[in-house]
């Protein structure tokens, strides 16, 4: 994830030479630590839009050139790197993302810094589990919070999220005194009891003795829903390729950036956001990928082929549907038939998001955009937005993203600044500037099924 698109990944139906650079870089601070980018943190959020992609979940058996991952460790020199390069990033697959959702937190905070206990993340989260989807969220993993008798961790300290774990079930019942912990003397923590019954069953990283020989967990603790550092939980749902009915796949797409951020704008007009591509081989268009940014976001698509240059809702009208999404994220949607493409064919998907307005309760249209941040020293990023491939309808009239990319990147930039810097849940960002921030192309994809 951590880093770019080189000329290496350039692959039809898969990396356009077009982003060759785009990403991250982290050289620099390589130069230094050839392992840096395996210290940046489990980020969940850009897995996301890793698997959104069409890149991975890449099975720890894969062998290239009679090779897997885990051999690549040397004892000698005790440097474990993988090797950069297109065939782990654009490795067969045998499941594909269908959904990732941004859901609400259990835990939130204040301006003041005050935390605050949220019903509906609780809710968010033991609907997505009972469907069978595994949750990735952050935590603060502090061992003195734990008690080690039962592996039940209730945190109410002031330390930053520093640890990603997997949430794979919950306990409506587990008893609140479990978590209460003694000191040395045998009396009980002020504090330690949480306000009432129900724990979320983690599956750690640490394996089964952790990282501390006193902190045997068999890989898996309980942490109460009143933990004060739960953060940013996402859910992910997996496509089994075994049932589907293709099992090749072209991705066009744009946004290759991979980040966790996205500024959102609303108008009382209608907006409208668009990706215009241009069909690399012979294929059968049959899926679309989008992201949102906003809670019960209702998104409206259409499908052009034959589009005029900047105008992406030209040509021939294809195909027009509509869905709703109960939160943020990113969604695979199945279109309602398969459409010929031949290769040269230029076609465009279209998206209108609205939604009803938290402040005023009117309806809004949004425009979103992704944007990273090079948040270490040592640490670039860099998103390439081509004339002719992403449009913005405002106003009643189309104009080309690449027009806008400074004004664009200046909007990331204050955003990151309000929020980003301010988030007292994240580590802080020792490098940041406006010239370390980038944006890129709206995440719009189009899925197609190569004609042989």
């Amino acid at each position: 994830m951590f880093h770019g698109m080189t000329k290496d990944d350039v692959k039809t139906g898969r990396v356009r030479a077009s982003q060759t650079g785009e990403g991250f870089d982290p050289s620099e601070a390589e130069k230094n630590n050839p392992k840096m980018c395996y210290y940046f943190g489990g980020a969940f959020v850009h897995a996301a839009d890793l698997f959104a992609s069409g890149f991975g979940p890449v099975d720890e058996s894969l062998s290239i050139n009679g090779d897997t991952p885990f051999t690549y460790y040397d004892d000698a020199s005790e440097k474990w790197v993988l090797p950069i390069n297109a065939e782990y990033r654009c490795a067969p697959v045998n499941a594909f993302q269908r959904s990732s959702l941004m859901l609400p937190s259990p835990s939130k905070y204040d301006a003041k810094g005050n935390y605050e206990y949220v019903q509906e993340g609780i809710d968010a989260m033991k609907s997505e589990l009972s469907k069978g989807h595994c949750i990735a969220m952050a935590i603060c993993s502090s061992h003195s919070e734990m008690n080690m008798e039962n592996k039940a961790v209730y945190y109410t300290g002031e330390g930053k999220t520093d640890h990603g774990v997997a949430v794979i079930g919950y306990d409506d019942n587990y008893p609140k005194e479990k978590f209460t912990r003694t000191n040395n003397k045998g009396e009980v923590v002020e504090g330690s009891t949480p306000p009432a019954d129900g724990a979320f069953i983690v599956k750690n990283s640490w394996g089964k003795s952790g990282t501390d020989p006193d902190n045997v967990d068999d890989g898996y603790f309980f942490l109460s829903y009143y933990d004060h550092s739960i953060d940013s939980p996402v859910s992910y749902e997996l496509d089994n390729n075994s049932a589907a009915k293709h099992t090749e796949f072209n991705y066009d797409q744009y946004d290759l950036m991979m980040t966790q951020w996205y500024v959102t704008e609303d108008s009382d007009t209608e907006v409208k956001m668009a990706n215009v591509f241009e069909a690399e081989e012979d294929g059968e268009l049959f899926q679309i990928v989008y992201r949102t940014a906003a809670d019960k976001t209702q998104v409206t698509y259409e499908i052009y082929k034959d589009v005029e240059n900047n105008d992406p809702a030209s040509g021939t009208l294809l195909e027009k549907g509509t869905g709703v999404h109960l939160y943020a994220g990113s969604y695979k949607t199945d279109l309602k038939d398969e459409y010929q493409l031949k290769k040269g064919d230029r076609y465009s998907v279209v998206l209108t998001m609205k939604r009803v307005s938290d402040d005023n309760g009117k309806t809004v249209y949004t425009e979103m955009f992704p944007y990273a941040v090079a948040f270490v020293d040592g640490l670039t990023v860099n998103g390439i937005i081509n004339e002719g491939e992403s449009y913005l309808y405002s106003d009643g009239k189309w104009s080309d993203m690449s027009a806008m990319k400074d004004k664009l990147t200046e909007k990331a930039y204050e955003q990151a600044k309000n929020e980003i810097v301010s988030n007292i849940m994240l580590p802080p960002v020792t490098d940041f500037s406006k010239e370390k921030t980038a944006v890129d192309n709206y995440p719009i994809k189009a899925i197609l099924a190569p004609v042989k």
